[in-house]
């Protein structure tokens, strides 16, 4: 017989006798005698004139409110004479969700040592028990738990993440911590395209503590992506140089390159991280040269993506490199300069100029910072008329302004104020140039003939 209809127990009559202590009683009563026919399985169910409104549709048995109000001895009574431990409400819950999220830990463990218990049940949001007990943060109920069902911490959510992959990307160090404690796979990788591992969802989610905690647990710090990337290559693209120098001191593979061929500089340098781009430099042996596959250093990847302060980037390299080679072209024979005017850069233009990079050089298609397409020459003018020693020669076959070949009627000429290799016909005009300390007229370019006529405005 129905629990309710035996004994005419609305929900309402269910909750009045609950806070009153009755419920226990009547649960004795009921279950205590064999020919009392109650179904202690039943689901609530509103009263005779529909009294209980929606709390009484909301599937819960005895057991489940048992649960609920924290009443163990009836808990222990239902389970005693066949209460369904594993019965779901209309949300989907097993009475073992309801105790975890009311925080009733003997009940808890008197469900978890019940036989026919099954702690794999999701509830309609798609929670287990286990997972209830880390969203209440229950460390206890989680244990007991992992006692019972040892994988029960490797579960995944629908976007196949397990519970250190929530709790890292939500930077929650304490659950973090506890699963370490009961020692959940700190390798295990996210099952989703990206197949990520802790330690590289910590290092996206920007937290130093968890980095530290993970790697001292046993993750693995030379993990890659999918894209061939190592947590320090996910760390120089972002702000993130503490993390930087954690992964360093780990032992983290520096000169490792991902699949476009990048190291962790290049993507340092490329999003502008200039406290990354000082720690790789100065904590490591990065190669700061090394060609990534579309043949291009750090220094052109400057040169093409950098930002505002890719003039400070260019000062830090060459305060730790004096000697890096400005004029060592990529694939395509562009020069850092070049691709610094051609993104109308002006400070790094400037700064690379202050260095004495050659102004000059062509690239494969002949284009140099002299005859490239702009609105306006005002750039060229100021870039030359900062010149304040003469820069290093070009060489070629060719003049660098008419294009026409060298031989034995067309000699080489080269610009004394900005080093370029020209003709005769290039390079007719004549004038001192004092802040070179060239008192007596020289060969000049149309061009820096005008500078220093003009003093740099075009």
């Amino acid at each position: 017989m129905n629990f309710c209809k035996r004994f005419n127990i609305c929900a309402r009559t269910h909750a009045i006798a609950a806070s009153e202590g009755m419920l226990g009683m009547l649960v004795k009563v009921c279950c205590c005698f064999p020919f009392s026919g109650c179904d202690v399985n039943s689901p609530r169910q509103p009263g005779a004139n529909g009294e209980g409104e929606e709390e009484a549709r909301d599937g819960q048995t005895p057991l489940h409110l048992a649960a609920c109000w924290g009443l163990e001895e009836v808990v222990q009574c239902l389970l005693e004479f066949g209460a369904n431990v594993n019965a779901q409400d209309a949300e989907g819950r097993t009475p073992i969700h309801v105790a975890i999220s009311n925080q009733h830990n003997v009940i808890i463990q008197l469900m978890i040592s019940h036989p026919e218990i099954r702690l794999n049940m999701r509830d309609r949001q798609g929670m287990t028990p286990f997972a209830c007990a880390m969203t209440y943060k229950n460390n206890k109920a989680a244990e007991a738990i992992l006692k019972r069902e040892a994988g029960a911490a490797e579960q995944v959510d629908n976007k196949g993440r397990n519970f250190l992959h929530i709790a890292v990307q939500n930077s929650d160090i304490e659950s973090v911590l506890f699963l370490i404690s009961v020692q959940a796979n700190v390798n295990s990788r996210v099952q989703d395209a990206s197949k990520l591992t802790p330690l590289h969802l910590a290092v996206q989610a920007g937290s130093e503590i968890i980095v530290r905690n993970l790697l001292l647990a046993g993750a693995k710090v030379n993990e890659l992506t999918k894209h061939r990337q190592t947590a320090l290559h996910l760390a120089a693209q972002q702000d993130l140089p503490t993390i930087c120098s954690v992964l360093l001191e780990n032992g983290v593979d520096f000169a490792a390159v991902d699949e476009n061929g990048n190291n962790a500089l290049h993507l340092a340098v490329m999003h502008g991280r200039l406290n990354n781009i000082r720690i790789l430099l100065t904590e490591c042996n990065v190669d700061a040269e090394a060609f990534n596959l579309r043949g291009q250093s750090p220094m052109h990847i400057l040169g093409h993506y950098g930002k505002d302060n890719a003039a400070a980037i260019c000062e830090l390299f060459l305060e730790c490199m004096p000697e890096y080679p400005l004029d060592k072209p990529d694939a395509e024979g562009n020069t850092v300069l070049l691709l610094a005017y051609m993104k109308g850069n002006a400070n790094l233009c400037r700064a690379i100029v202050r260095a004495g990079a050659r102004l000059g050089v062509n690239n494969n298609q002949g284009v140099n910072i002299f005859n490239y397409q702009v609105a306006t020459k005002q750039l060229l003018f100021r870039l030359l008329d900062m010149l304040s020693k003469e820069p290093p020669w070009c060489d070629g076959s060719n003049c660098y302004e008419c294009i026409a070949k060298f031989g034995v009627t067309t000699r080489k000429h080269h610009c004394r104020h900005c080093g370029r290799l020209l003709c005769h016909r290039c390079s007719t005009k004549e004038i001192p140039i004092i802040k070179f300390d060239l008192n007596k007229p020289v060969r000049v370019c149309n061009i820096c003939f005008d500078v220093l006529t003009l003093g740099g405005v075009s």
